[in-house]
């Protein structure tokens, strides 16, 4: 249905899915508000089901679907989060799910999504994924669901927006993660309606800025390029989505990797939440100094929770490098009995933590000699210079790196 993507039908799709799906938190974010001196209300769009915002657009989907269609079943294609709503929900329904994901999604995705009980494909990248769903869609009878072009998935995401604006009046700006722009079209046509003075600022990765620059291309025999907010590394802005967008978005603005990562860390040191980097893209925004001074009461939409624990343990101890929180020295010693005893008891008597200590006598560069390689955790900058000042004060020569 052209032109349906309104607030009167963001108002119905709300009453058909006020029994499927609960109203997300909104919160102010004490910590991060401090961080950033304005008010900080964080919409904890994470908080569902499946660990992020994805579940309203695709249950309102698969709510429309007649008894044929649901008979026949479902397909997608999706990194992750729109795979497991619609397996999670198609499964409720009792639904034949399909769901086409790509060789480089989380694995906590992929596996959350089997037991959710979709049939699983992982090819290529996630524009082969869409490919090949829409192709077999067709080719099979099945109703391929898409992730964000379509009216009734951006109808089904606006509800978010109309949950934030009957839980607060006190706001004067949103940011908000865009991928295909199904989420903050959503949103932004519901806000907008009722506060058209709000200040919307659309967020989206460097990685995806940077892919659609160029056309569509595969990466057989070679390594592909992954972004960490991989629930908005699309390649392109739907074409439903645009001009919704450009409608009612201030503006859209891209952050980078490396400020995705420590949005991540940023949200869970504060506000001890664990999110995605799509999910925390909009803190990213706020780290990045994209929101204008002026705006000082503020929505961020957090909208996933879904990270790989390994990419998280990485990226933590990445942000503790980063602030001086771990210390990294090679020394070169005399390769007899006691010698590591020695080393150990002295950084102890700094205080320091270690935590993964290497011998190398192979490559040492002095005959005789072993080099370890010592990793540790300190408080801080100033506490590791006292580190390597205590080494070289018992005659140690150090190299941090």
């Amino acid at each position: 249905m052209k032109g349906s993507v309104s607030v009167d039908a963001i108002k119905a799709a709300r009453a058909i899915l006020a029994q499927h799906v609960p109203i997300t938190p909104l919160t102010k974010a004490h910590g991060l508000s401090e961080q950033f001196c304005r008010t900080i209300l964080c919409k904890w769009d994470n908080k569902l089901r499946t660990g992020s915002f994805k579940e309203r657009g695709a249950l309102y989907f698969l709510l429309g679907l007649s008894d044929e269609e649901r008979q026949r079943g479902v397909c997608a294609a999706s990194a992750g989060n729109h795979a497991l709503a619609v397996s999670f929900h198609a499964q409720r329904l009792g639904i034949p799910c399909l769901l086409f994901m790509p060789e480089a999604a989380p694995l906590v995705k992929v596996e959350r999504c089997r037991r959710f009980g979709a049939e699983i494909k992982q090819i290529g990248t996630l524009h082969e994924c869409l490919q090949h769903a829409e192709k077999l869609s067709k080719e099979k009878g099945y109703t391929f669901i898409p992730p964000f072009n379509d009216e009734r998935i951006v109808t089904g995401q606006g509800v978010a927006g109309l949950e934030v604006l009957d839980q607060s009046s006190d706001f004067d700006s949103v940011i908000i993660p865009v991928g295909g722009g199904g989420y903050a079209a959503g949103v932004a046509t519901a806000i907008k309606s009722a506060r058209p003075d709000v200040y919307i600022m659309g967020v989206c990765s460097e990685w995806a800025v940077s892919m659609r620059q160029h056309e569509p291309q595969s990466y057989e025999g070679r390594i592909a390029p992954v972004s960490l907010a991989d629930g908005i590394a699309v390649k392109t802005i739907g074409s439903v989505t645009a001009p919704i967008l450009d409608a009612h978005v201030n503006e859209l603005v891209s952050v980078s990797e490396e400020t995705i990562a420590r949005a991540i860390v940023t949200v869970l040191e504060h506000e001890h939440v664990v999110l995605e980097g799509a999910g925390a893209a909009g803190i990213a925004a706020l780290l990045q100094g994209a929101l204008p001074e002026r705006f000082k009461k503020t929505v961020v939409f957090c909208c996933g929770s879904n990270i790989d624990s390994n990419v998280l343990s990485r990226l933590i101890e990445h942000d503790m490098a980063e602030r001086g929180r771990l210390l990294r020295l090679r020394v070169s010693l005399p390769d007899k009995p006691g010698m590591l005893h020695t080393l150990t008891g002295i950084i102890s008597s700094e205080g320091a933590n270690v935590l993964e200590v290497v011998h190398n006598r192979t490559y040492a560069k002095i005959p005789g000699y072993v080099e370890i390689t010592v990793v540790m955790e300190v408080r801080g900058c100033p506490h590791a210079d006292s580190v390597v000042g205590r080494l070289e004060a018992y005659g140690v020569s150090v190299e941090t790196f």
